[in-house]
C-alpha cells in the first residue's frame, strides 16, 4: 500500500487561516473582548498539521483517521469544536476512499455537513454550518459539469462559500441588525479557497467582499433546556442501518448527538420517553454506559456561602476553567482541580483531558466557566475513559457558585443534578469594555463604554464601570434574588466593589451581597443573582 502524506494539504489551510485569523477575530456582533473565532480555528487546523508534519501514513484511511483525532484533540472554542466536527465528517469519507477524487472530495464536504449539523444542540442558519452546507450541495452540483476534476469541484465549493458567507446576513437577525458577517463561515470559506489554490499551485485569494463580523456562535450552542431526561448509552457491536437508526434516534427527542466509530455508537439525548429509546437501541446491540436524569426534577434549595474544601476522592472530581489567581484559589478551597482558561484563553479538549486523567476518579464534571470553551468540554468524553459530565456553567462566578452543589463523597448523578440546578437558578451579569463602536437592538455603543451583559443580553452602557454594575445590579433583583455575588477582576479596586455592593443593598435590604476576588482578565466584574 502506498504510504500516504497529508502535510502538505494542511499546510496550505494552515497558512491561509493564519493570514485571515486577525480579520476574523476583529469581527464580533457584540464589542466585547473576545472575538476569538479565527484562533480556535486556526489551533484546530495547528493540531492537525502538528501531527501530520513528518509523518507518512499506511493509506488513507489512517491518515484520516489521524487528521480526525487531532482536530478532535484540539479544538477549542464554538467555532474550533465545529470545525473538528466538520473534519471529523470529511475524514470518514475520504477513509473509505482509495484517492482524492472530485467525488471523493464532494462526498467528504457532504460528509462534514452532516456530522457539523449533527454535533449541535439546535441547528441555526447564516452560520458556518450553512456556509459548509452551501459548498456540499456546489461540489455536488460541480460534478455534473463538462470538465467534473478535483480542481474545478474543489473551486466551485469555495466560490460558493463565498457566497453563503455574504448571504448569512439574510439569514441571522443579529447579523443583518449589525450589518456584518457570520466569521466562522468566512473561516471554513477561506480553508476551501486555501484547498484550491493548493491543487492548482497557485497563492492563495480571498474575496474582500465579506466586510464585518458575527456572533459566537451563542445560538447554536445555547444552554441545555430542562426538559424531559437526559439519557446517554453506548451501543457496542452495533449491527443494522446506521442512517435509520440516528433518524429515528434525531426524531425521538432534542440535543441529540450521536457518535460512531467503527461498529460502537455513542448517544446523548434529551427525550421524555428514555425506556423508548433503550429499547430501540437494544436492537442494535449490546447497550452499556446507560445513564437517565431526569431533567424537571423540583429545584433543590441550597445552603448559604461556599462549602469547604474537600479532597479529590476516586469516586468523583471537577475540573474547573478558570483565569485569575483568586479565582483559581477558590476553586482549589472547594476541591477543584484548574486549568488555565477562560475569556481570550480557551483550553483544548486535550488541556481538559490530562485534568481529567490527573484526578484519578471514575467520574468527573467539568465546569467550562465560559461560553466559548462550553464546546469543547462536551468533547472530552470522547478522549477518556472516565464518566465525564459537563455542568454547562458561562462564566467564572457561575462556576464557583456551581461548586456549592459539590460533594465527593456523594453519587456522581446527585452531585450533577445539584450542580446543573444551581445553575439553572443563576442569573449571570458582567461588565466589560467595548473595544470598537457597534449598534446592539439599537443602540449606539461607543468604543471604551463599559458595557454589561445580563444573562448574554444588553442592558447597560455607561462611561464607568461603577454605573454599569449598578444598572446590571438593579435589573438582576427584578423578580426576587436571595444572594448577590460580586466577582472583582482586572479594572475595579476593592473600594469601588465595595460602592457597588452598598448600592445593591440600598435597593433591596433583604439581600445579602458578597464580595470575591477574582483577578480575571478582560471582566473587571462578573455577578451572580440566586
Amino acid at each position: 500500500m502506498a504510504a500516504v502524506e497529508i502535510a502538505p494539504l494542511v499546510a496550505a489551510a494552515h497558512a491561509a487561516l493564519k493570514a485571515q485569523v486577525a480579520r476574523i477575530d476583529a469581527l464580533n456582533v457584540y464589542p466585547v473582548p473576545d472575538g476569538d473565532t479565527g484562533t480556535n480555528m486556526l489551533l484546530t487546523i495547528e493540531s492537525v498539521l502538528n501531527e501530520a508534519s513528518g509523518s507518512m501514513y499506511e493509506g488513507l484511511e489512517a491518515a484520516n483517521s489521524a487528521a480526525a483525532r487531532a482536530a478532535l484533540m484540539g479544538a477549542r472554542g464554538n467555532s474550533g469544536v465545529i470545525l473538528s466536527q466538520m473534519i471529523w465528517g470529511g475524514c470518514e469519507v475520504l477513509a473509505t476512499r482509495g484517492s482524492l477524487t472530485a467525488e471523493a472530495f464532494a462526498a467528504a464536504l457532504e460528509g462534514a455537513s452532516e456530522r457539523a449539523y449533527a454535533s449541535v444542540r439546535e441547528p441555526v442558519e447564516g452560520t458556518m454550518l450553512t456556509v459548509v452546507k452551501d459548498a456540499a450541495r456546489a461540489a455536488r452540483a460541480a460534478l455534473d459539469g463538462r470538465d467534473a476534476n478535483l480542481p474545478a469541484v474543489i473551486g466551485a465549493s469555495a466560490e460558493e462559500a463565498h457566497a453563503s458567507v455574504r448571504r448569512t446576513p439574510e439569514l441571522l437577525g443579529v447579523l443583518r441588525e449589525a450589518e456584518v458577517v457570520d466569521a466562522g463561515g468566512l473561516g471554513v470559506a477561506v480553508i476551501l479557497s486555501s484547498l484550491h489554490a493548493f491543487v492548482i499551485g497557485e497563492e492563495i485569494e480571498v474575496p474582500t467582499e465579506e466586510e464585518g463580523g458575527a456572533p459566537d456562535l451563542d445560538a447554536i450552542h445555547a444552554e441545555e433546556e430542562a426538559w424531559g431526561y437526559c439519557t446517554e448509552f453506548i451501543v457496542t457491536g452495533f449491527d443494522g442501518d446506521a442512517r435509520a437508526f440516528e433518524e429515528r434516534i434525531y426524531s425521538s427527542g432534542r440535543s441529540v448527538l450521536v457518535v460512531s466509530d467503527d461498529d460502537l455508537v455513542k448517544v446523548h439525548l434529551h427525550t421524555q420517553d428514555p425506556g423508548s429509546a433503550l429499547s430501540y437501541a437494544g436492537e442494535f446491540g449490546r447497550l452499556s454506559g446507560i445513564k437517565v436524569d431526569d431533567m424537571e426534577v423540583q429545584v433543590r434549595s441550597r445552603g448559604d456561602g461556599f462549602r469547604a474544601a474537600e479532597e479529590i476522592k476516586g469516586n468523583l472530581a471537577v475540573v474547573a476553567a478558570s483565569r485569575g489567581e483568586g479565582s483559581r484559589k477558590l476553586f482549589k478551597q472547594m476541591g477543584a482541580v484548574v486549568i488555565e482558561g477562560g475569556q481570550g484563553e480557551n483550553p483544548s479538549a486535550a488541556d481538559f483531558a490530562r485534568a481529567v486523567q490527573s484526578t484519578g476518579a471514575r467520574s468527573v464534571i467539568l465546569l467550562p466557566n465560559n461560553k466559548n470553551i462550553a464546546p469543547t468540554a462536551e468533547q472530552v468524553h470522547e478522549l477518556v475513559d472516565a464518566e465525564v459530565h459537563v455542568v454547562r456553567t458561562m462564566s467564572i462566578a457561575a462556576g464557583l457558585a456551581a461548586m456549592v452543589g459539590f460533594d465527593a463523597e456523594e453519587k456522581p448523578e446527585e452531585v450533577v443534578e445539584e450542580m446543573r440546578e444551581i445553575t439553572a437558578r443563576l442569573r449571570c451579569a458582567e461588565v466589560t469594555r467595548a473595544v470598537r463602536e457597534a449598534r446592539i437592538d439599537g443602540r449606539e455603543v461607543p468604543e471604551g463604554a463599559y458595557i454589561g451583559l445580563l444573562d448574554g443580553e444588553l442592558v447597560a452602557v455607561e462611561d464607568g464601570v461603577e454605573d454599569a454594575a449598578i444598572k446590571l445590579g438593579e435589573k438582576m433583583l427584578e423578580g426576587g434574588v436571595d444572594i448577590v455575588t460580586l466577582l472583582r477582576g482586572y479594572g475595579m479596586d476593592e473600594k469601588s466593589s465595595e460602592r457597588v455592593a452598598g448600592a445593591i443593598k440600598r435597593l433591596n435590604a433583604e439581600v445579602e451581597v458578597e464580595i470575591k476576588d477574582g483577578g480575571q482578565p478582560l471582566y473587571p466584574l462578573q455577578m451572580v443573582a440566586e
